[in-house]
């Protein structure tokens, strides 16, 4: 076996690994998106007066299959690159794996549209994120809540109430905006593709409520919150004495 042969064979390795890691999560996904969809929805009650925590579940990835992914997209760019530039000798190997490579990610970027993950808002503000893992964010951290409608790589914010909107877009999404004077929070690079860098966050709605519903529970939480804490978190209001909440 000569070099060309050698190098051939980790290709086809490295593109079994991605396919098997993407196309893995991929199925997974469509899966566990289907089941979810078929579950009978059961009725929500979201707002401040619920109780100390609601809780909100929605369709993810089993952490094997999002472990298993991280492999997939770690030897993506390699086999391409070898699958490309490194097989001169063996033409069909760089056109084929592209022509995977696109059909899958495709795929993949579809499928994952389906999958969200676990919400809980409690009074102090939210958790996102399966358990273990998840983002804690206080309400009084946050300056700004708006819906949008968000594709797997493009979005749009939607209108506020009183607004013209098209009645074919219906939000999807929850961005959120934190005080970064208070708190760090890195941007991704795929919030930066998107065009919505100027938010830190984003809740996808795959909670069997409509999405304007939670964000405005979402947005009466961050009131309550705000109006709790002491100056300097908010004037005081005309005829209110200052320090009192």
């Amino acid at each position: 076996m000569d070099g060309r042969e050698i190098v051939l064979l980790v290709t086809v390795v490295l593109l079994v690994l991605y396919v098997i890691a993407i196309g893995g999560a991929t199925a997974t996904a469509i899966r566990i998106g289907e089941a979810w969809r078929r579950h009978p929805a059961k009725a929500t009650t979201l707002g401040p007066g619920v109780g100390d925590e609601v809780v909100l579940q929605a369709p993810s990835l089993p952490i094997a299959f999002r472990r298993v992914r991280v492999v997939g997209w770690a030897v993506f760019p390699i086999a391409l690159v070898l699958a490309v530039f490194a097989n001169r000798s063996f033409a069909w190997i760089g056109p084929a794996a592209v022509v995977v490579m696109v059909g899958l990610n495709a795929f993949y970027f579809t499928a994952m549209q389906g999958m969200g993950e676990p919400l809980t808002l409690t009074k102090d503000g939210f958790l996102l994120g399966v358990r273990g893992r998840e983002r804690s964010v206080r309400w009084v951290h946050v300056t700004d809540l708006v819906g949008a409608r968000l594709g797997a790589f493009s979005g749009i914010r939607m209108s506020e109430p009183g607004e013209w909107q098209d009645p074919k877009l219906r939000p999807n999404v929850i961005f959120f905006r934190l005080n970064r004077a208070l708190v760090r929070a890195p941007r991704t690079l795929l919030q930066r593709l998107r065009g919505f860098s100027y938010y830190d966050g984003a809740i996808r709605n795959l909670f069997g409520v409509p999405t304007e519903q939670l964000l405005h529970a979402m947005r009466e939480y961050q009131r309550l919150a705000i109006d709790a804490e002491a100056p300097p978190f908010r004037r005081p209001r005309p005829g209110e004495q200052p320090g009192r909440s």
